[in-house]
C-alpha cells in the first residue's frame, strides 16, 4: 500500500520559523558581544603585528575569532532556512484558496 504523506499545516511551519527567529536573536546577541571584544583585541594585536589584516588573521585563530566565523556562517544558514519556510507558508496558504 502506498505511503500517504501528511500535509504540513502553515501554522506548524510558522511555529518552526518563530523558534528559529528566537534562536537567531540569541546567536546574533552572542556575536555582538564577541565583536565588541574584537575591537579591543585587534588593537592589542596591532602592537605585535604591523597591519590590521595581519592582526585580524591572528584574531581569527583565537577562540572568539573562531566562534565569530562559525556564528556568521550559522546565522546565514538560519536566515536562508527561515526564508524558505516563509516561502513554503505562502505557497501552502495560496493553495488553500485555489
Amino acid at each position: 500500500m502506498p505511503e500517504v504523506k501528511k500535509q504540513i499545516e502553515p501554522s506548524e511551519l510558522a511555529m518552526k520559523r518563530r523558534c528559529m527567529a528566537l534562536e537567531y536573536k540569541q546567536k546574533i546577541t552572542e556575536q555582538a558581544e564577541i565583536r565588541e571584544r574584537k575591537a579591543e583585541e585587534i588593537l592589542m594585536l596591532l602592537a605585535e603585528h604591523k597591519t590590521v589584516s595581519k592582526a585580524e588573521l591572528f584574531y581569527n585563530a583565537t577562540k572568539d575569532g573562531k566562534r565569530d566565523i562559525y556564528l556568521t556562517l550559522y546565522l546565514k544558514g538560519l536566515l536562508e532556512t527561515m526564508r524558505a519556510l516563509k516561502t513554503e507558508i505562502d505557497v501552502l496558504n495560496s493553495e488553500r484558496f485555489i
